[in-house]
């Protein structure tokens, strides 16, 4: 473990120190005294600030008439683009809308999933949400273009709308130019910014989901946030002997805080282990013996006394004893 390790490398070589332990000058030693407290191991992560992985948004047929910018945020019934000067609607779903929807039509999913968004968007009062497009759906569907500026034709056209699984969706880059006819016009991401934090194979297979962490943004501002998802990685990348790296996916309890800063480098932190009513002193107070063990130097009526002492959680520049002769409230000497 890297933290023993450095707890041993701070008690081999403390040349101020006699051999037996003693000290020149008790009264000018630095001295720490042992306490009882809580004590924390914390694992740091690297992490990147990011809205999510890049989704391509499908092409519609016809010619590009206006496109949006980088950055401009779409909610569902509002307009990701135009084509032939009609806007292309971005509707809430999961799947993707394959036919013109009609009144006479056959049942299916793609009518419910258009059913649910005009009544959420305000337009189902009359709509029996369900598989079937009905007389109900066409006036509902009329009154919708009426809103949009739209011949009212009760008809949604294949390309008139498209499926996005989020109430509003952040353009992270456009891909097409005016006039452009056919394929991707722009990529979207997900409008809520978090945290991708970069993993070993091992941390993937131990951290898991609903896992709290505190994420330090570049300012020193510290957020609690909550790993929501890992991803093992291992898949190709393109580019040959190449996968993805194991990743965790990493929300804020408030991400407002962390707006406004670009896609920045973070520190993700977790609490590894804790200890609770440890005896700790200073790792640097830590000597190492020749049987392999460690002592303490415990100032006592002026004079430096060596104490055999056995460790054990280390964490950041503290050490938890767990044996020995080291009582709560002793006085021990560190290195300068």
């Amino acid at each position: 473990m890297l933290l023993v390790a450095a707890g041993v490398t701070a008690a081999v070589w403390q040349p101020w120190r006699s051999p037996a332990g003693t000290v020149a000058d008790a009264t000018a030693a630095v001295t720490a005294t042992a306490e009882r407290t809580t004590l924390t191991s914390d694992l740091i992560l690297n992490g990147t600030l990011s809205y999510g992985d890049d989704v391509s948004l499908p092409g519609g047929r016809g010619t590009v008439t206006r496109l949006p910018k980088a950055g401009d945020v779409i909610a569902v019934g509002q307009a990701l683009y135009e084509v032939d000067g009609r806007p292309v609607i971005a509707l809430r779903g999961d799947r993707p809308f394959w036919r013109d929807l009609s009144d006479g039509m056959t049942a299916g999913s793609d009518v419910l999933q258009l059913e649910q968004n005009l009544a959420a968007l305000g337009f189902g009062a009359d709509v029996t949400v369900d598989t079937q497009f009905t007389w109900a759906t066409a006036s509902a569907v009329k009154d919708w273009q009426e809103s949009l500026g739209l011949e009212r034709t009760g008809v949604v056209a294949l390309g008139d709308v498209i499926a996005v699984d989020a109430p509003s969706v952040r353009v992270a880059s456009v891909t097409a130019k005016l006039g452009d006819q056919g394929g991707s016009p722009l990529t979207y991401t997900s409008t809520v910014l978090g945290v991708v934090a970069k993993l070993t194979d091992a941390q993937a297979r131990e951290i898991l989901p609903s896992t709290p962490v505190t994420v330090t943004l570049p300012d020193g501002t510290e957020l609690p946030a909550t790993i929501v998802a890992t991803d093992p990685g291992g898949q190709p990348t393109g580019t040959e002997g190449k996968t993805t790296s194991a990743t965790a996916a990493i929300t804020f309890e408030d991400s407002a805080a962390a707006q406004g800063l670009g896609l920045r480098a973070v520190k993700v932190k977790l609490a590894s282990s804790t200890v609770a009513d440890a005896l700790v002193i200073p790792v640097t107070a830590l000597v190492a013996t020749l049987d392999g063990g460690y002592a303490v130097d415990v100032i006592k009526n002026g004079k430096a006394l060596r104490v055999a002492v056995e460790v054990g959680l280390i964490a950041d520049t503290r050490v938890q004893v767990t044996g020995g002769e080291l009582a709560e409230g002793d006085v021990v000497v560190v290195a300068q």
